[in-house]
């Protein structure tokens, strides 16, 4: 007996039933579903963890060389990124906008100021978002979700360069000048 493509999943289920099959003889009537078809398992805590490390990403990124090529630009030093000292490029908080009563509601004060916190702990950040990033791997490459699994070995590997550029002179540098 052919089921009518125009037929819902339910009428077909139903039909058999009411000539006296049993529900398990119902499922040869549906065709089954290919591989493809069949919807992933995403990773829901994977793509958080994926999301908030990007996030978190871009916060440090905008706050610690993003407040230095301000900075560099600011003092017309350019060559002064690859060499952030206090004698070179001044106080940080001189090249971000200034906070007064209007900063509230400009969004430009926000965006910076936050990032320069998130700047400012780096190491810490990186490790929670290693910490979390390398069993988040772990739980999507088990369950198949290989688009999950893709944005976090990218997520936590730029993290993993990022926790390593930090703890380099240079990193090191740059961050002692943020924080003055």
């Amino acid at each position: 007996m052919a089921v009518d493509a125009r037929r819902t999943v339910t009428e077909a289920l139903s039909l058999p039933c009411r000539r006296g099959l049993s529900k398990s003889t119902a499922s040869v009537y549906v065709a089954p579903m290919s591989r493809e078809d069949q919807a992933s398992a995403a990773s829901f805590g994977g793509r958080v963890v994926v999301s908030a490390q990007l996030l978190l990403l871009a916060a440090c990124l905008i706050g610690s060389f993003g407040v230095l090529l301000v900075a560099a630009l600011h003092t017309d030093d350019l060559p002064a990124v690859l060499d952030p000292r206090l004698e070179r490029l001044g106080d940080p908080s001189d090249s971000l906008p200034p906070a007064g009563p209007d900063s509230v509601w400009n969004p430009l004060v926000w965006v910076f100021e936050l990032s320069r916190v998130v700047a400012m702990f780096v190491y810490p950040v990186a490790i929670v978002a290693l910490v979390l990033g390398v069993p988040s791997l772990v739980h999507t490459w088990r369950i198949g979700d290989r688009k999950g699994f893709g944005w976090l070995v990218i997520g936590t590997g730029v993290w993993f360069a990022l926790a390593v550029l930090a703890l380099t002179p240079y990193g090191t540098q740059l961050h002692g000048w943020l924080l003055d």
